[in-house]
């Protein structure tokens, strides 16, 4: 019926992007890192879960381009920087940096 309209799926939602070590065999692949940003709008602030949402999907796609399943021991780092290249004056950026290990669960 009528309802708030359910968010899409995160694509590549299945592989997984965890802190943690893994309860189950895999073979290892790789070590990735990624890295994304957000800045302050005109009338919103630097957001961190979108730039939080787009490591994570760089690191899903870059388990996927390895031949893997997960990734996993990641670890995630942020700084705020400004950036004063526009014209209006400096906006506030929120950076997230991640690195993980690439594995295919057997």
């Amino acid at each position: 019926m009528f309802g708030k309209k359910q968010p899409a799926p995160e694509p590549n939602a299945n592989v997984l992007v965890i802190t943690g070590d893994l309860n189950m065999n895999y073979q290892i692949i790789d070590s990735v890192f990624a890295m994304d940003h957000h800045k302050e709008g005109w009338l919103s602030g630097a957001d961190p879960g979108k730039a939080f949402g787009g490591v994570r999907a760089q690191l899903r796609e870059k388990a996927i381009a390895a031949g893997g399943n997960a990734v996993i021991n990641c670890a995630f780092e942020y700084r705020v920087s400004v950036d004063t290249s526009g014209l209006f004056g400096s906006k506030q950026v929120m950076e997230i940096f991640a690195y993980g290990t690439v594995v295919k669960t057997m």
